[in-house]
């Protein structure tokens, strides 16, 4: 069984908004999403095939999070460990992502994904890019539109439609001439502006090259400006370790050495928030023993999108863990205590660059 089959794929068109992302992957033949789908037909390969049924149903209707689990057991697996997945605990029905073995070394692995937005955020997220991507579909042949501001005053989705024909009245009334003597003024702005009992949307207009005009295959909206948050480094950290601790409690007692994967989005400060979270004296580096049951957590920042381009990993060692892991028998760099023993980093435990995989 392959995670994507072979077949004739006819798609070059890019992902719209609410695409099934399995669907997107299996069915696009752009060159960039063919070389990823090899790449993980080749991970699957390596995967039980016992339960390949299952993770493929998985990639279905959770992607990321399937992935995620895929690409933890390929990275352990290149590593030399044989991994179960979902093994049998003696003091829980709940069972984890896998038990690694390699030789007589045995220890369980657990791996869930961490995001930067609430599921309150993600939602009002999905909200504005459905948004987006229908405004989207209208007529501006001559002009990039730039996304100045989008305020939504009622949870009530807007009348698109009825926005897309205004504004294209209204981009056909503008003249060329008049919009070049504006960029020439950088005092003078071009805006286009809509405001309701539901909404206010300002956009800016940018004159597209002559090479690109009236080509209908290209969206209008060229760029989005974002306000910048600043966040408190506490508060990132506090979700990180949030997402340690469920897990680090999930499964009551154990037995063996118990390693936590978390993959965080690209939110995230690889360095500075996973410092926050895990070396204070609340967490790894506490006086009092805590999270004895952890051995180690792995922290990466992957998706389908950067495995040719993978940003380091982060794999700290509990030194309260009542259960330590035999880390020379890992072959991924790692630290402890805030000292960094330095072995291999992701990419070339996978072979990611892009060239040898597949070889």
């Amino acid at each position: 069984m392959k995670l994507f089959e072979d077949k004739i794929r006819e798609d070059y068109g890019r992902a719209s908004f609410g695409d099934n992302i399995f669907n997107y992957y299996d069915n696009n033949q752009q060159a960039k999403i063919a070389e990823i789908r090899e790449v993980l037909n080749k991970w699957f390969e390596n995967y039980p095939e016992e339960n390949k049924i299952e993770l493929k149903q998985n990639f279905k209707n959770c992607f990321n999070d399937a992935f995620y689990e895929l690409f933890v057991h390929e990275t352990f697996y290149r590593q030399g460990y044989i991994l179960e997945p979902h093994p049998l605990l003696e003091n829980s029905a709940k069972r984890p992502d896998f038990l690694a073995r390699k030789g007589k070394e045995e220890f369980y692995i657990e791996a869930t994904t961490v995001s930067f937005l609430s599921e309150l955020e993600i939602k009002r997220e999905n909200f504005k890019e459905k948004f987006i991507e229908e405004l989207n579909k209208m007529s501006s042949p001559l002009f990039w539109l730039g996304l100045e501001k989008l305020e939504f005053k009622k949870d009530n989705f807007p009348k698109v439609g009825k926005l897309r024909k205004e504004f294209e009245i209204e981009l056909n009334k503008i003249n060329l001439a008049d919009i070049e003597i504006r960029e020439k003024n950088t005092l003078l702005t071009n805006e286009l502006k809509f405001e309701d009992d539901n909404l206010l949307i300002i956009v800016s207009l940018f004159i597209k090259s002559e090479a690109i005009r009236n080509n209908a295959d290209i969206r209008p909206i060229g760029f989005q400006f974002s306000p910048v948050t600043i966040k408190d480094a506490s508060e990132l950290s506090d979700k990180i370790l949030k997402n340690f601790k469920n897990k680090a409690g999930r499964y009551g007692v154990l037995n063996k050495p118990f390693i936590i994967c978390l993959n965080l989005d690209f939110n995230f400060n690889l360095k500075y928030d996973v410092d926050w979270a895990f070396y204070n004296t609340s967490s790894f580096n506490s006086i009092t023993p805590k999270f004895t049951k952890v051995s180690a957590v792995f922290v990466s920042n992957v998706n389908e999108g950067n495995i040719f381009n993978l940003p380091k990993h982060r794999l700290i060692v509990n030194q309260h863990s009542a259960y330590p892991i035999e880390m020379k028998n890992l072959e991924l760099s790692f630290e402890n205590q805030d000292v960094e023993t330095k072995k291999k980093d992701i990419d070339k435990i996978l072979e990611l660059n892009g060239r040898n995989i597949l070889e």
